[in-house]
């Protein structure tokens, strides 16, 4: 036992020393959204994951929610993540259900003044870039609908590659939204691109306890910094679309039959890079 613990401390020491936090910020505001992804256009798998927006007066953050919890609770808590993650998946049998969901991807907009950076694992590495932050360009429309009990109204956007439709609420004067989604009149409750392949829908908000806005990562190595956004896409894109990290995974875990990528895999959120 003495020796698992002194094993455990030091572990969890050469983790610590990468965690990335940088607040800017109190929040003010924060909103649960359900993310769900078109993973085979064919078969039309999807997952879901939830996701939180933590919005502060001049930044906001848009995160994993059960990949923060897990990554902070390594850093925290080597022991109970261990536990949690084995109660999971059992010695013995494929590792198939990561206990931090699946989606990957972090947005800090605004961290500093007019610049976003995002944060991704891809293949097992951490991944960064920085980009000058870009509103979408919206045309707001007639139609209108209820989300949580807030009346909202539609607006349409092209944006980096996609078509999107967002329903947001001038109730809630706030002028972000889910992911890189923002600059209307009120806040976004729902999102999703013509075809269907990312959505968005708020399912809680809250104005209370609300946790500082800025940078918060926990991580195991300092993040590589990619120079654009396309390069980051296209390293997404190569180890995931292609079929070549995943197709890897699958074979090393036993826990699928895909042995080539699906030649109806789903593209980025953003199509507007350099790819086949």
């Amino acid at each position: 036992m003495k020796y698992f613990l002194i094993t455990t401390f030091i572990f969890c020491s050469l983790f610590s020393y990468a965690d990335i936090i940088k607040d800017k910020e109190p929040g003010i505001l924060e909103i649960q959204y359900t993310k769900t992804c078109v993973d085979d256009t064919l078969k039309w798998k999807c997952h879901s994951d939830p996701m939180t927006l933590r919005i502060g007066a001049t930044a906001a953050m848009f995160y994993p929610t059960k990949r923060m919890w897990a990554d902070s609770l390594l850093q925290t808590n080597f022991e109970l993540h261990e536990k949690i993650y084995r109660e999971a998946n059992p010695i013995g049998k494929p590792a198939i259900n990561p206990i931090g969901g699946l989606e990957r991807e972090f947005v800090f907009r605004n961290v500093d003044d007019g610049e976003t950076m995002v944060y991704r694992s891809i293949a097992g590495d951490d991944y960064s870039y920085v980009e000058t932050t870009e509103m979408p360009h919206w045309e707001i429309r007639q139609e209108s609908k209820e989300i949580l009990g807030y009346q909202c109204q539609l607006a349409v956007c092209d944006f980096r590659g996609r078509k999107w439709e967002a329903w947001f609420s001038p109730e809630i004067p706030v002028h972000e939204g889910p992911w890189k989604l923002f600059g209307l009149p009120g806040l976004i409750l729902a999102a999703n691109d013509s075809k269907n392949h990312y959505s968005y829908q708020a399912i809680g908000i809250s104005s209370k306890n609300i946790g500082p806005v800025g940078i918060r990562l926990y991580i195991n190595d300092t993040p590589y910094n990619i120079k654009s956004r396309e390069k980051f896409l296209q390293k997404i894109y190569k180890e995931y679309i292609k079929g070549k990290f995943s197709a890897s995974m699958s074979s090393l875990y036993g826990n699928g039959s895909q042995s080539k990528p699906l030649e109806g895999q789903y593209d980025s959120q953003e199509t507007d890079y350099p790819h086949e």
